[in-house]
């Protein structure tokens, strides 16, 4: 049920290692309780065309991650922060030469609608 959607645009150095970024995007999911490690999804779209704003990193690597509803906000905040720890790890050669605007987003699928 936990799905981990990464986004990045084709310019990224490390776009190279993306299964090595899933896999661990999927371990540090998996490392939070509350979360069956057997139902994560983890996936990736190369976006090859995009388009930024003004002043900004020329490109950008997003990551939504979508757990079902109805856990803790303190919770969510943690698994949202290890997430976004991780990302940046794994994105550390682009953000130190400002070359990617890298952001995370938890969301929360309706537990009572959500079908598997």
């Amino acid at each position: 049920m936990p799905h981990i959607i990464l986004e990045t645009t084709a310019d990224l150095p490390e776009n190279s290692g993306i299964p090595d970024i899933l896999d661990a995007l999927v371990a540090k999911l998996a490392s939070f309780e509350a979360i069956n490690s057997k139902a994560i999804k983890g996936y990736h779209t190369l976006r090859s065309v995009w388009s930024m704003g003004e002043g900004g990193p020329p490109g950008f690597a997003h990551c939504t991650v979508r757990i079902l509803s109805g856990r803790p906000v303190e919770l969510r905040k943690k698994i949202s922060a290890g997430m976004f720890e991780e990302l940046r790890k794994h994105f550390k050669e682009s953000l130190d030469l400002d070359e990617v605007g890298l952001t995370l987003e938890l969301q929360e699928m309706d537990s009572e609608t959500y079908h598997k």
